[in-house]
């Protein structure tokens, strides 16, 4: 793994910052009325360790997502690119409002996006879709 991932996971302020941008993250995500239906009788507790694991592995942590696969776990639950699309601006503007005491830098909030943002095919199961 490149040194630009584990910087990252230092940038975040580590498991702690992690945990912090999780919880902000899905606080807003489940007020969107839009997204709220998707975790309607999700185990929220599991799905939070799940996102930080993939956090985590994503920006160079210790811990390594141990799901299924992405693409698995999205499998016929009618994610489109519209609905991604919304779920990560929820991304971004956590980062950028919700968790100042993190004291991430335009350079770091756009490397993460970046790097979360290679998933979307396997989120959405499909390749170069526009829905």
């Amino acid at each position: 793994m490149s040194q630009e991932p584990d910087r990252l996971y230092q940038a975040i302020g580590g498991e702690q910052g992690i945990e912090l941008l999780v919880g902000k993250f899905y606080d807003r995500v489940l007020r969107d009325p839009k997204l709220a239906s998707f975790f309607t009788h999700a185990p929220m507790d599991r799905l939070k360790m799940m996102q930080k694991e993939f956090f985590s592995e994503a920006l160079g942590g210790p811990l390594f997502y141990s799901g299924h696969s992405l693409r698995q776990v999205h499998a016929g639950k009618g994610i489109r690119r519209d609905h991604l699309r919304k779920f990560v601006k929820h991304l971004l503007a956590t980062l950028e409002e919700d968790v100042p005491e993190l004291n991430l830098s335009r350079q770091d909030i756009d490397a993460i996006y970046s790097r979360i943002a290679i998933e979307a095919d396997r989120i959405t199961n499909s390749v170069g879709d526009s829905a």
